[in-house]
């Protein structure tokens, strides 16, 4: 194994050689393990049962990235010889999750030992088989996997993880580990790899950080938790600025062209109401943030700004700020926490009331991982609809856009009763918008929740329905990804309808490889692992669903990604006692280990002859008390 300022090292030719090639451009597998941590982990291999790396490492927190990837690499090296591997992906994936640092420099250090160890269980027939399987798993890295297999001279012995004191000619590609959001995974929430890059390695530091006492901008929140090299080269890009006693900074009504931070002298924040009457709000001094919510929202200023006194000032443009926030996203991560705060969270929403494009947002209605949902009034139809807002610390990230541009244009192709619709879509407050029909109703998941087990009339009409949908879906060459209870809403009609195409894919793009999307304990094995995956996915989702829907609990109830494909690996199902055969039998073909094997054939070829419930008792369906 590697030491913990070495991750990748070339050895001589032996074991680590790549089959096919003869070239010894890989990990030595065999090096003995450096790390205090990567010798704990080790021993635990000598238990009966295999440990837990996802545990073993939520524990220890604080590891720096080589620890993390040394102890990942035992892992590897124990675990594929015995059938039971992880992919590079599943490791990146957990390490974001928990907020260990998981950038460029650890994929290329997971991804690499994973080849080296396949590359030693393979033929050497296999040689360029598993190069061109990696290349498609991760094709941002097919260049430099193919130098370092075939080309090892061009590509020199080198450490993988550079030390945060890193000697380069650019210091923000120092790697630094920190903790992004201490909450263990959410294994009941739906898991996206969109934290992927953030176009360094920096991440936010909220204790630690020591600033130049001259920095402006590090003596103020929110930009003292960024490294101090970046807060200065924020501060190169920006402009000081002087006012005199009654000089505007801004003026209310005006577009937010930057925003300022004051160094010294007060100023008054006035705002004008609908009569033309001017009203205080507030002073201001050295070391405020002002104007950035205009930016950040590209709303016009709500207030004016004027001195009291001469005033100081460093002001960042607009322009400035969109340059950064897109090299270094990590900027815009902080200053759009400001406007989090105020959006999607508990209490008043900073939208509410709010009239946007030809929309009126009334309520909030829930809040994802990559979105906001609203209720509002269409303004010139009067309809009720659902706004969809892409959350705004994700506006600046490439990936998660075209996920949510894509969500978009997939459910403007369709037309099926059983799914959601699409009205139209908007860019404001800068951010984007999907307009959907609003659904009166209540999700599966709040329905069994509170009524445990359904009858089996409702679950033969929601799943018909819900099978229909799917089929249309993947006639039209598009998995859903994310089938689960809390997905699919039962209207107050008896309807179906399938909600969030948030991690849909359409099949035309490739394979959807390389990262893991979903929910876990609903993930075909296949997509738990990253692999490639098909429309067969979103049955095994289906049989998962169908099963909580049958028996009002989940089958899988472990607390781990580890968990969760152990219990794969040994995957029993139990009998459905009571149950209708042909509706056990579905449920059966569905949760196939094979997805040969899964079908909805006998369910679709049922007559459509079912009657729904009572309205009464769909109404009893809907009557869940707040807050379940």
């Amino acid at each position: 194994m590697s030491s913990s300022q070495n991750i990748l090292t070339r050895p001589s030719a032996g074991p680590g050689a790549v089959p096919g090639t003869g070239v010894a451009a890989l990990p030595a597998l065999d090096d003995p393990v450096q790390s205090e941590s990567g010798r704990q982990f080790e021993k635990l291999w000598l238990q009966p049962d295999p440990p837990d790396v996802c545990e073993f490492l939520a524990q220890r927190r604080n590891l720096p990235p080589a620890e993390c990837v040394e102890v990942i690499q035992v892992d590897q090296v124990r675990r594929w010889p015995r059938g039971i591997g992880l992919s590079a992906e599943t490791y990146l994936r957990f390490l974001k999750s928990v907020g260990l640092v998981a950038d460029e420099l650890v994929e290329w250090a997971l991804v690499i030992s994973e080849f080296a160890v396949l590359s030693r269980q393979r033929s050497t027939s296999d040689g360029d088989a598993l190069l061109t399987e990696f290349c498609s798993r991760f094709p941002h890295l097919s260049d430099r996997l193919r130098r370092q297999v075939t080309q090892p001279d061009s590509d020199p012995t080198r450490p993988v993880l550079r030390p945060a004191e890193s000697s380069g000619s650019d210091p923000l590609a120092a790697t630094r580990v920190n903790i992004r959001h201490p909450d263990p995974i959410d294994l009941d929430a739906t898991t996206l790899d969109i934290d992927s890059g953030d176009g360094s390695s920096l991440t936010l530091e909220a204790v630690g950080v020591v600033h130049d006492p001259l920095s402006v901008l590090g003596r103020c929140t929110p930009f003292a938790k960024l490294p101090p090299i970046l807060v200065r080269r924020i501060e190169d890009r920006m402009q000081h600025v002087r006012f005199e006693p009654g000089e505007y900074l801004m003026r209310q009504g005006e577009a937010g062209d930057g925003l300022f931070v004051l160094t010294k002298g007060w100023v008054r924040i006035e705002a004008t109401d609908p009569s033309g009457q001017s009203h205080a709000i507030a002073e201001s001094g050295p070391g405020e943030i002002l104007g950035e919510m205009a930016l950040l929202t590209d709303e016009p200023r709500t207030a004016s700004v004027v001195a009291t006194e001469p005033v100081e000032a460093s002001f960042l443009p607009g322009r400035v700020f969109d340059e950064m926030a897109t090299e270094y996203p990590v900027i815009s991560r902080l200053l759009t926490q400001l406007l989090a705060e105020r959006l999607g969270h508990s209490g008043r929403d900073a939208l509410a009331g709010k009239t946007l494009n030809r929309y009126r947002i009334r309520q909030r209605l829930g809040r994802g991982g990559m979105a906001i949902v609203y209720q509002a009034e269409d303004l010139e139809s009067a309809e009720t609809v659902a706004l969809k807002m892409m959350s705004h610390r994700l506006v600046y990230d490439a990936d998660s856009l075209r996920l949510f541009q894509r969500e978009a244009s997939i459910i403007e192709s369709f037309d099926h009763p059983n799914i959601v619709r699409m009205l139209g879509r908007f860019k404001a407050f800068r951010s984007y918008f999907i307009v959907m029909e609003f659904c009166d109703g209540v999700s599966l998941d709040r329905i069994s929740r509170q009524h445990g087990p359904l009858p089996e009339v409702v679950v033969r009409l929601v799943l018909t329905q819900l099978a229909t949908a799917l089929r249309y879906a993947h006639d039209r060459n598009v998995v859903h990804r994310d089938i689960k209870p809390s997905n699919v809403m039962l209207t107050r009609t008896g309807d179906v309808k399938l909600m969030d195409f948030g991690l849909a894919n359409p099949l035309d793009e490739g394979s959807t490889t390389g990262h893991i999307a979903g929910t876990p304990r609903y993930m075909a094995p296949e997509q738990l692992r990253g692999e490639p995956v098909d429309t067969r996915a979103d049955l095994f989702a289906f049989g998962m669903t169908a099963w909580k829907l049958i028996t009002g609990r989940d089958l899988i109830t472990e607390k781990s990604l580890i968990g969760i494909q152990k219990r794969h690996a040994a995957w029993k199902i139990p009998p459905l006692e009571g149950v209708p055969e042909d509706l056990a039998q579905l449920v059966y073909t569905c949760l196939s280990l094979n997805p040969a094997e899964r079908s909805l054939d006998p369910l679709l070829a049922q007559p459509a002859n079912l009657e729904p419930p009572a309205p009464h008792f769909v109404a009893r369906l809907m009557e869940i008390p707040e807050g379940r």
